[in-house]
């Protein structure tokens, strides 16, 4: 399964924003209304409220919904009750930049959901968003339940097989391989495929491109075939890649996480989505900056 996500340039979104300026009071109207909110009591407030909503109809109308609609209601609900957004918390500084102008991201489960308006309700948090914050143009997102780099999940693609996928319909520049949970899983399971010889096949199909890999992490209620241990296993088969493949970056994503950002102990809650995405986006500014 790919999803595809193309980044729009900002100087679209500002043409686009003075013109739903207008539109975005007159939406605020009538949806307080009915509840006597007096969300527009000064002019300042009501500026600020209405830039936020316009922000949130351009976002929508560039960018295809979770559904591929032109507008997603989840977005716009989000950011009515968000006016002030979604605070600085691992945000990517003004400042950092990185090199990278196209991204392909292959993933698995935690990865579906990074762009999607309802498991990122805050437009400015999604994937994209973030990734253009530090200067990438275009952003191709490949990800998948149960994902990982040998072994199919169903009828799903292997990582292997994504990663030949997008290379064969064009979709080259820096990489992200957010995998390693399942495969970290599969090795308990008894697979002959170490997790040394998983990142070989991945780098092997990625020769002199920029790979950033984030290290995997879960939590203590993750069944004993996602444990702790065994993510820090493979994140140190990950480390030692890196002597191997002087294009490969290993950016310590578990080293941010945090017990509650965990649904199941393997899974992200949605806060923890927005943190995943603005991390990732500072990985790519440190380990690939802008020269």
């Amino acid at each position: 399964m790919s999803t595809e996500y193309r980044v729009t340039r900002p100087a679209r979104r500002r043409t686009l924003r003075a013109s739903f300026r207008a539109l975005g009071i007159a939406i605020l109207l009538v949806l307080a209304a009915p509840f006597g909110v007096a969300v527009v009591s000064a002019k300042t407030n009501a500026a600020g409220v209405a830039d936020a909503v316009s922000r949130t109809i351009t976002q929508n109308l560039t960018q295809r919904g979770v559904s591929g609609s032109l507008f997603d209601v989840p977005s716009f609900l989000w950011v009515l009750t968000h006016p002030g957004g979604s605070g600085t918390k691992n945000l990517p500084g003004d400042r950092q930049r990185t090199m990278c102008r196209t991204i392909v991201q292959i993933g698995d489960s935690t990865s579906v959901g990074l762009d999607n308006s309802i498991r990122v309700p805050s437009p400015s948090d999604r994937m994209s968003s973030l990734f253009e914050r530090v200067g990438v143009d275009t952003v191709y997102l490949n990800a998948l339940n149960g994902r990982s780099v040998a072994e199919r999940a169903g009828n799903g693609t292997t990582g292997l097989e994504a990663i030949d996928y997008e290379k064969s319909v064009g979709h080259d520049g820096c990489w992200i391989i957010a995998l390693g949970a399942n495969d970290a899983a599969r090795i308990s399971d008894g697979s002959a495929v170490s997790a040394d010889e998983r990142i070989d096949l991945v780098m092997r199909r990625l020769v002199g491109r920029p790979v950033l890999w984030p290290t995997v992490m879960t939590s203590h209620t993750a069944p004993d075939r996602y444990s702790i241990a065994r993510m820090r296993a493979f994140n140190a088969a990950l480390e030692r890649a890196t002597h191997r493949y002087p294009n490969l970056r290993v950016y310590d994503f578990a080293a941010h996480t945090d017990p509650s950002w965990f649904i199941d102990g393997v899974h992200f809650t949605s806060e923890a989505m927005i943190q995943r995405n603005r991390l990732l986006a500072t990985g790519l500014a440190v380990e690939f900056p802008q020269r």
